[in-house]
């Protein structure tokens, strides 16, 4: 049974922001790993070296997730029998330890940025994601099927949406990483980010270019008849 236009937008939304939520979950667990491993190193960080191995768990958690994220985010698009509930589980698990790192930072060190940042996005797609077990909209909207009209524009926008944010990472992310973190990453965010565009925009036209072909083709039969 196919989905209603309003599904389709509802499950396109959802997909995107399950998407940009893993993106930040990889992120964090990447960017925790200069004070989980380091945290001696820079002046503003002193105060959590004694906390490096909750930090390196969290990192390794956090990255883990997110793999698994990536997953979860290609079956909510294609269709699996857990995809629902996966995704519910990823999310809990990613504001969870989001949500320790956010608690610990403020308390030993009085910021949490940018984590609380990753906290909020996770903990609102994790709301999303909830309201879709409404009755009214669990029934109608199965991710246990394939997303057959909305694959290519979901997977489209989801990439050019992640994508933009890992090529503005040097502009968000530089009031709360040092400078060198940034230049580490500086080459697989550009070379990733616009990988992400790219492709995004090409699911997007192929997305669009199906409704052209069947115009053509009638038009060239009614040529050659």
């Amino acid at each position: 049974m196919s989905e209603k236009k309003p599904l389709k937008v509802l499950r396109g939304i959802t997909v995107a922001l399950m998407g940009l939520t893993v993106l930040f979950t990889l992120m964090g667990g990447a960017g925790t790993s200069c004070v989980a491993f380091g945290a001696e190193n820079y002046e503003s960080m002193i105060a959590l070296v004694p906390y490096k191995p909750l930090y390196q768990l969290l990192v390794a958690l956090s990255l883990a997730a997110g793999v698994w994220g990536i997953l979860i985010t290609i079956a909510l698009v294609r269709g699996g029998r857990h995809a629902y509930r996966n995704a519910l589980l990823m999310l809990l698990a990613g504001a969870v330890t989001a949500g320790v790192q956010m608690g610990v930072s403020q308390a030993v060190r009085g910021a949490a940025a940018p984590v609380n940042v990753r906290f909020y996005l996770t903990v609102f797609t994790l709301l999303v994601f909830l309201l879709l077990a409404l009755p009214g909209i669990r029934k109608r909207l199965d991710f246990s099927q394939p997303f057959r009209d909305g694959k290519a524009s979901a997977g489209g926008t989801t990439l050019i949406v992640c994508g933009v944010v890992m090529l503005t990472t040097r502009w968000w992310a530089a009031p709360t990483h040092t400078a060198a973190w940034i230049d580490v990453l500086r080459t697989p965010l550009i070379l990733g980010g616009w990988g992400m565009v790219l492709f995004g925009a090409r699911l997007l036209q192929r997305a669009i270019a199906p409704s052209r072909k069947p115009a053509v083709a009638v038009s060239a039969w009614n040529t050659t008849a």
